[in-house]
């Protein structure tokens, strides 16, 4: 009897956890990742695994592009030049595209040729018709060629399948030259034997100088090879340096044979990139690498149970959490061998990442993994701390491929540190975290964005001085930044540094012209510049970032209160707010690229205003924040390749539609509270780490009911307009009452 009950429970948990497998696949198929790669969202739609080293994917203009290839790809694209393994995802800026494949059939041409005439090279044409995108695959068929080719990924290894014609001329161009928007300084192929092909290059761009290790493995011997150096094919050739050496195989196929490959990369060393090769490709064939890639993703879709909502909702929601677990990147060996600051290092104590897009993420994307991923966040935050403490360098501005490209301004490195900390994300030592900020906040850095940094002016005069670029915005990012360091130094004890902290964090008011009523350039004199009109953005542009004014009016988190007092109290405030959401901007001059998807005023489509439409729950008009919310829900995100009004940023844009589709924003990170904004969906459950479940029901929500007349936590009536990090983590229910009106 005790045996067949214990079958029958086994029975049943094999039934929930087929169930469970399966409700995890179907919120897969929400999941669109050709959404951003058109207009100006610069995603790409290729194979890559939660947080990996790889991104395969295709490449369809590079150094001939405009700014809309930051990607390698862009959904306007006809033709492509092939398959390199890494990508950046939602940037403003470009590189990688490291170690291209492309499969050809016919005549051997080692350049790509131009999109205009893609005959001269090995381009092919394709549809999209004929090319399919999930989370971890991607698949186009290459007209010109009659291939069909299918892309997969682990961690640090690219699965290729190549499905060819009848032929004796299937060939695959092995291309380590090929650079999104970089230069190459040299490169090295070699073909070891009949299956097996390593080499590296050698370049430079926003990630610096660095090296792509890589070793290749085919699953069938080839027929013939060659290399290619200064201009000229070698057949037979084993080996190749060159500025441009590449490498060709060839093989004989039936009608519809593939060829599979494996590549897998390091940025250290072929012994690394062997290393790699040996952990995740050793007996894994592509099927196999696509089954355990999907499981990877099934992992984070399960995290957030969504029940209700239309399609639409959905897909733009779970699109969102696919964008939003792709970058920080690994950026380590199996061995430990990493690059930090052009330097190759090794560690056992942290497994490390790189791509640090926090000037955008720190103010969503990373508060969104302190809740749903705090094994990463630990990694993202011991990284960034072994910039100082191992490398014996300073935190990064921008980093990529482990080097500091000074984009953008700010330390907002302190701000990862600080809310991962504050919200118990353990593992973190304290006291090497508080000597990493407190390096950063004294360390001056020119900033790759505008020519600007002034933060020994800003130490001294407790503002950036106009004579710098930036300005203002530069003020008003280093006051948040120092409140991160204030709070840390206030934690441990540092009474002195608290203090000096503190009173740092509250240097935004001597930017504020109260005449103006604006945040405005000052100069080092203490005069403040004589003011202008606000129509013209060549004017703007030299002290505000992209030129935002609006946003940066708004901008100080850390003390709401005081800003609301500059502004005349609440009420004013709110008067504020109202006008920067409906006046109507009647611009002259160039417009800069990155600030785009205007309310009124406000341009969503740059992050610096992503707080913004949360603060009128401090003037006393949370109606106002849910209406606005709603509205930038509908507006600035739609299930279409151009449907992010700009750069998706690392999943910063992604970030920013998920916390409010739940409910709630992290107006501060730093902060462990979330300010309350207006639910999407009936009933939402985060499953987090530790074995609980927060969940959110929204009763009676719609279309139209999107006020919040009334809350309850764990049955409990929740008051204020603010939700403690502590209660999501213990888990619980968050109830929603919602009306057409509040």
């Amino acid at each position: 009897m005790i045996k067949r009950s214990l079958l029958c429970v086994a029975a049943l948990l094999l039934v929930v956890v087929q169930w469970g497998n399966a409700q995890t696949r179907d919120v897969a198929r929400y999941v669109d990742p050709f959404i951003g790669t058109g207009g100006h969202g610069h995603t790409f739609p290729g194979a890559t695994t939660p947080f990996g080293m790889i991104q395969l994917s295709p490449d369809c203009d590079t150094k001939n592009g405009a700014w809309d290839w930051c990607s390698g790809y862009h959904y306007s694209d006809s033709t492509m030049m092939g398959f390199s393994h890494n990508h950046l995802s939602g940037t403003g800026w470009a590189d990688l595209g490291d170690i291209l494949l492309m499969p050809t059939v016919g005549q051997i041409k080692m350049q790509p040729g131009s999109k205009q005439h893609s005959e001269e090279g090995y381009r092919s044409y394709f549809s999209h018709k004929n090319e399919t995108a999930q989370p971890g695959y991607y698949q186009v068929f290459l007209k010109t060629y009659g291939v069909n080719a299918e892309l997969t990924a682990s961690q640090r290894v690219g699965f290729h399948k190549y499905t060819f014609p009848a032929t004796n001329e299937a060939n695959i161009i092995i291309d380590p030259v090929h650079k999104i928007f970089g230069s190459t300084f040299h490169t090295m192929v070699n073909v070891v034997d009949n299956r097996h092909i390593r080499g590296y290059c050698y370049s430079e761009g926003w990630g610096g100088k660095r090296f792509a290790y890589f070793v290749a493995e085919f699953s069938k011997p080839f027929a013939s090879y060659g290399v290619y150096e200064q201009g000229k094919m070698i057949p037979n050739g084993n080996c190749a340096v060159a500025a441009d050496a590449k490498a060709w195989v060839r093989f004989t196929t039936t009608k519809d044979e593939a060829i599979e490959v494996k590549v897998a990369l390091s940025p250290v060393s072929f012994e690394g990139a062997e290393a790699n090769f040996k952990a995740e490709a050793d007996n894994v064939n592509f099927d196999k690498a696509l089954s355990n890639a999907r499981a990877d993703w099934d992992k984070v879709f399960a995290k957030f149970e969504v029940e209700g909502g239309t399609d639409v909702q959905k897909k733009l929601f779970y699109t969102s959490v696919y964008h939003s677990f792709i970058a920080p990147n690994l950026y380590m060996d199996v061995n430990g061998d990493y690059v930090a600051a052009e330097k190759n290092m090794n560690t056992k104590w942290f497994t490390n990442y790189s791509t640090y897009s926090y000037w955008d993420g720190f103010r969503a994307e990373h508060p969104l993994l302190t809740i749903v991923d705090q094994k990463h966040t630990r990694e993202f935050v011991n990284s960034l701390i072994s910039r100082y403490t191992d490398r014996k360098d300073h935190l990064p501005i921008w980093e990529l491929c482990g080097y500091d490209n000074f984009c953008m301004l700010g330390y907002h490195g302190v701000s990862l540190i600080w809310d991962a900390i504050s919200k118990g994300v353990d593992g973190i030592d304290p006291e090497k975290a508080f000597a990493t900020m407190k390096d950063a906040s004294l360390t001056e850095k020119m900033s790759g964005s505008n020519g600007g940094g002034g933060l020994h002016d800003y130490i001294r005069q407790g503002y950036v001085p106009c004579e710098q670029g930036a300005s203002v915005s530069e003020t008003l990012e280093y006051a948040y930044d120092d409140f991160c360091v204030a709070q840390l130094a206030q934690k441990l004890g540092k009474s002195a540094d608290a203090k000096e902290y503190t009173k740092r964090s509250l240097s935004f008011v001597n930017q504020f012209n109260p005449e103006l009523r604006h945040f405005w350039p000052r100069y080092k004199n203490g005069q403040f510049m004589a003011p202008f009109e606000l129509n013209d953005w060549k004017k703007l542009q030299p002290h505000w970032i992209s030129g935002n004014i609006w946003a940066y009016d708004f901008f100080a988190p850390q003390a709401v209160d005081t800003l609301i007092s500059l502004y005349g109290g609440k009420k004013a405030f709110e008067e504020k707010l109202d006008r920067t959401f409906t006046d109507t901007l009647k611009m002259i001059g160039e417009q800069h690229v990155d600030i785009s998807g205007f309310v009124g005023s406000l341009g969503f489509g740059d992050e610096p205003g992503h707080q913004v439409p949360y603060l009128y729950n401090y003037a006393g008009a949370p109606a106002k924040t849910q209406k606005i919310v709603a509205y930038l829900r509908n507006t600035m995100y739609a299930p279409l390749p151009d449907g992010v009004v700009n750069n998706e940023d690392c999943g910063q844009m992604s970030a920013w539609y998920i916390f409010s589709s739940l409910g709630f924003y992290p107006v501060c990170p730093g902060k462990p509270v979330y300010d309350i904004g207006t639910p999407m969906f009936p009933k939402v459950s985060l499953h987090l780490e530790n074995g609980k479940t927060f969940t959110i029901i929204a009763h009676n929500v719609s279309d139209k009911n999107i006020y919040v007349r009334k809350m309850k936590l764990n049955g409990e009536e929740l008051k204020g307009w603010q939700l403690k990090h502590s209660d999501i983590m213990q888990g619980g229910v968050l109830e929603f009452f919602m009306g057409k009106s509040n």
